[in-house]
């Protein structure tokens, strides 16, 4: 069997998830790792007993015929110039969230992307973890009848200066929506099946170090007329939680509680989902295999991967909105962001 050739540009925390992803599946083969310190490559090619090059250049790995697929995994402000480049290569493209910090670089990738026909895949891993996959099961069958409402919400501690870590800079990070809110916002897109047409948001500035407001809270306006919530908070002193709400005439889903008697037939009470929840913040507990899987079988069988970056665009300007929005006051459409 043919293999394909994945390169990773940016070897930090999440990069060994996609390692070990595509070292796992028999069909993909790591043939180069990009850093900018090569010594953050040779740990994971130590680790994994890996035979693949270590560049400090992309460019060069860019140029290889072998390399199939580009994983980007470094700082968000740096991915653009790495999605266009390898777009022009040629080659298919997993994109870490959130795509880009700003409506100019996201249409940047947009139009790369399209001129040169590649696919790509933006990694809203929760996609595949089981309790959102079983969530998405039941609104696909109709278990909660008209869904009305929805409400998604990202909390995770995240609690440091700059010089600690990069996720705390304005400028390498972008904003606490975009940092790790884009999860819920994407999640609230998914399970809406509705487009988002108009937000309205408010932020809070803690004592916490970071660079931008912490705290952002947002009401979403979709085109069928459901509305849904989303909050995004690094300040609140707690474990990390991943709220999920579907609320429907005819059912509805909190969390891994689910009430659907149109499914389980006297039903008087909420009943628990077994599953891995995706409450954790070490990406090791994320579903990176398969995300790396569905890319490979999207690729192999000539399907369109899901959430791409035509979607995840959308998911960007509701984040960009919801910006907006909390620096304004006032509502903001999401058409007017202006991503095409």
């Amino acid at each position: 069997m043919e293999q394909l050739g994945v390169g990773i540009i940016g070897c930090g925390w999440v990069a060994g998830e996609y390692v070990k992803a595509f070292h796992k599946d028999e069909r993909s083969e790591i043939r180069a790792l990009v850093s900018r310190h090569p010594a953050n490559a040779q740990r994971y090619r130590d680790k994994h007993d890996l035979r693949c090059a270590i560049e400090t250049d992309a460019a060069v790995m860019l140029k290889r015929s072998d390399i199939d697929i580009v994983v980007v995994s470094t700082p968000h402000n740096r991915h653009t110039e790495y999605v266009v480049a390898a777009a022009e290569a040629g080659k298919h493209v997993i994109i870490e969230k959130p795509v880009a910090l700003t409506v100019e670089d996201v249409q940047a990738q947009l139009d790369a992307v399209r001129q040169n026909k590649v696919k790509t895949l933006v990694s809203f891993v929760l996609h595949w973890n089981p309790l959102l996959m079983s969530i998405d099961r039941l609104i696909e069958d109709g278990a909660f009848g008209n869904i009305f409402m929805l409400e998604v919400d990202y909390m995770h501690r995240i609690w440091m200066t700059p010089e600690e870590k990069w996720l705390a800079s304005r400028a390498q990070s972008g904003t606490a929506i975009l940092t790790g809110g884009c999860h819920a916002v994407d999640a609230l897109r998914w399970f809406a099946r509705s487009e988002a047409e108009e937000v309205s948001a408010y932020q809070v500035q803690t004592e916490n170090p970071i660079e931008y407001p912490g705290t952002i809270s947002v009401n979403v306006k979709f085109a069928d007329g459901k509305v849904g919530r989303t909050s995004t908070t690094f300040d609140a002193q707690m474990p990390y939680r991943f709220n999920i709400g579907v609320y429907g005439t005819e059912g509805s889903v909190r969390n891994d509680q689910v009430f659907a008697p149109k499914l389980f037939p006297g039903q008087n009470d909420f009943m628990k989902i077994p599953c891995v929840l995706p409450d954790s913040g070490d990406v090791t507990h994320h579903p990176f295999q398969g995300e790396a899987s569905h890319f490979l079988d999207c690729i192999i069988e000539h399907k369109r991967p899901f959430p791409d970056l035509e979607d995840a665009a959308r998911t960007q300007a509701v984040c960009f909105a919801a910006d907006l929005s909390a620096e304004s006051g006032k509502p903001v459409r999401v058409a007017d962001i202006g991503i095409v």
